[in-house]
């Protein structure tokens, strides 16, 4: 997975689930015993920065309407109303305002509703950890968690970070918020997986692995820290919720990537900036690509009213304009 906020990811050769947990242990440089030296830990908090779910606190409706009304389509609306209105035609003039609010208020209530499910899943983060470290069990704010810690959990826990799970006792977790099944997932450490993949065995087929968030509705077990924070599953729910994956190349650093980096990151980043006020890099593939016949259609609208305009050899009055308003709403619409 790709960094967050400047913090690394932890790696592995392939994921934790297929590796059993010995070379985990070896691959993190932890014990399963003594766990992290303290030191070590809060080396690891600066390299893969807080554990906790990316975001800026309490919803705010007049940013997310302000979203929605600076949507480059509701601009284009908004541009062929004025042009309606101009030419004193009120009906259609009324219909796309019609348009332009029902679109706003869709909009607004679809992503005002995602903000608050993010809230819900920020809440739902452990407050507390118990971990080992330098061989003594302590309890700490989950957030101070990293890759390599031990962590022990029990009934009624809720799982602190993702963990390849070392040792379980009669240990069953309940992931619906992960996977929608009601049914509690029993556990087991011993589980192989060496032949298989990501794709291949979903996030509820991984009994060896107990994930941030999920609760423990029976049993005990110890597993060591394999992700944290927005690296976690739940992390990648948020993050696809939120859409603010950091795509590749978008780095700024000239010392990691050489001397042309910089300005190929700012010129890539510049056409996220213009793809996401268009609509077209941002949502889900089906949102994409209904945005992109949206500039088709108004391409081929702004094509129709210059072919009206030419036919009449640009002798504008109103009701040309008003008929070259008309045919191109008419296909924009």
């Amino acid at each position: 997975m790709g960094s967050s906020r400047g913090y690394k990811s932890s790696e592995y050769p392939k994921h934790p689930f297929t590796s059993n947990s010995i070379d985990i242990l070896d691959h993190l440089k932890t014990n399963d015993q003594t766990g992290l030296e303290r030191a070590e830990a809060q080396e690891r908090q600066r390299t893969y920065g807080p554990n906790k779910l990316e975001g800026e606190g309490a919803v705010q409706w007049y940013r997310v309407l302000g979203k929605q009304v600076s949507n480059a389509m509701i601009l284009v609306l908004v541009l062929a109303m004025a042009l309606s209105y101009g030419v004193n035609d009120y009906i259609e003039g009324g219909v796309i305002t019609a348009v332009i609010i029902l679109n706003v208020v869709i909009g607004f209530y679809q992503e005002f509703q995602a903000e608050k499910k993010m809230d819900s899943l920020r809440a739902l983060s452990s407050p507390s950890a118990a971990v080992i470290r330098e061989g003594h069990v302590e309890t700490i704010p989950s957030g101070e968690v990293v890759p390599g810690d031990i962590v022990m959990i029990k009934t009624g826990d809720t799982v602190p970070a993702d963990l390849r799970l070392i040792d379980s006792m009669n240990l069953e977790c309940d992931e619906k918020i992960l996977t929608g099944e009601a049914m509690p997932v029993a556990k087991d450490v011993n589980v192989d997986f060496s032949k298989t993949n990501e794709l291949e065995t979903g996030v509820g087929d991984r009994l060896n692995m107990a994930y941030s968030s999920s609760t423990v509705t029976q049993g005990r077990g110890t597993g060591v820290v394999v992700f944290t924070g927005m690296h976690t599953e739940i992390g990648r729910i948020a993050a696809s919720m939120q859409g603010k994956d950091r795509k590749a190349n978008r780095s700024l650093s000239r010392k990691k990537y050489g001397p042309m980096q910089p300005a190929k990151g700012i010129l890539l980043r510049i056409w996220d900036g213009i793809g996401e006020f268009l609509g077209l890099t941002v949502g889900t593939p089906l949102q994409r690509k209904l945005s992109k016949l949206a500039y088709v259609l108004f391409g081929c609208a702004i094509l129709l009213a210059i072919i009206v305009f030419g036919v009449n050899r640009f002798n504008v009055t109103n009701e040309v304009a008003i008929y070259a308003i008309s045919t191109g709403q008419l296909l924009s619409l």
